[in-house]
C-alpha cells in the first residue's frame, strides 16, 4: 500500500510503500466500536445529581397534625410529593468509564490506519520542528498538499513541540495529534490523515506487528 510522501512546504516528493506491519492488517469494525464507546464513555463527567429526602434541607417538623384537620397526612414538606420535595429514582452521580483491552484499542488503530490508506486518505510529510509560532506557514503546507476546504484534517506528529502545536491549533479544521498519545477519536473522525515521518516511526514502533 502506497501514499504520497511531501516536503516542508508541501512539495510532492514522492509515493512511498507504507510498512506492510501496519497497513496490512485485518480490519476490525468491533474493535473500533469498542474504542471508541470506551472513548466516548471515559469523557462524560457523570456529575448529574439530584437530591433524595434524606438529602433536602428542612423539613424535620410534621407540618400538621396526623388527625383532625381534614387534610391528608403529612409527615415532612420534603417528601416527593412537595414541591422542593426529595426526587425519586432522579439521575445520581456515577462513572462511566471503563476499559478496553490493549490488544482491542491496538487493532482499532490498525484497521482505521488500513482503511484511510486505502481510500487514499493519508499523506506523509517530513518532519517538522519550527522554532517559532507561525500559523501561516502551515496553513500553506496544507494549501500546498492539496487539502484546502476538504474538511478536517488530523495532522499526527512525533512527540511535543510547543511551536507546533500552538500554531497548528490556530486554524479551525486541523486536529493536532501526538503519535505517543493517539486518540481513536482523533485519527477516525477527520477526512485526511497527515502523518510525519517521526510519527509514522512512532506507530511502526508501537503498533507494528510482525508479519
Amino acid at each position: 500500500m502506497k501514499a504520497q510522501k511531501y516536503s516542508r512546504e508541501g512539495k510532492l516528493l514522492s509515493e512511498i510503500e507504507l510498512p506492510a506491519a501496519i497497513f496490512e492488517s485485518k480490519y476490525s469494525s468491533g474493535a473500533i466500536y469498542d474504542a471508541i464507546k470506551a472513548e466516548n464513555a471515559n469523557l462524560r463527567s457523570g456529575n448529574h445529581h439530584t437530591k433524595t429526602r434524606a438529602e433536602v434541607s428542612g423539613g424535620g417538623k410534621k407540618p400538621w397534625s396526623q388527625k383532625g384537620t381534614g387534610r391528608a397526612r403529612q409527615g415532612s414538606i420534603r417528601a416527593p410529593q412537595w414541591v422542593g420535595g426529595g426526587t425519586v429514582h432522579g439521575p445520581r452521580k456515577r462513572d462511566y468509564s471503563y476499559k478496553v483491552s490493549p490488544k482491542v484499542k491496538r487493532r482499532a488503530v490498525l484497521s482505521i490506519l488500513n482503511k484511510k490508506a486505502q481510500s487514499t486518505a493519508i499523506k506523509i510529510v517530513e518532519d517538522l520542528d519550527p522554532k517559532e509560532f507561525n500559523t501561516k506557514a502551515f496553513a500553506t503546507l496544507f494549501n500546498n498538499i492539496g487539502l484546502k476546504n476538504t474538511g478536517v484534517i488530523g495532522f499526527m506528529v512525533g512527540g511535543e513541540n510547543d511551536f507546533l502545536k500552538k500554531s497548528v491549533r490556530n486554524i479551525p479544521t486541523v486536529k493536532y495529534i501526538n503519535s505517543k498519545r493517539i486518540s481513536i477519536r482523533d485519527i477516525l473522525y477527520n477526512r485526511n490523515l497527515v502523518i510525519t515521518e517521526g510519527a509514522l516511526g512512532e506507530i511502526l514502533k508501537h503498533y507494528g506487528e510482525s508479519k
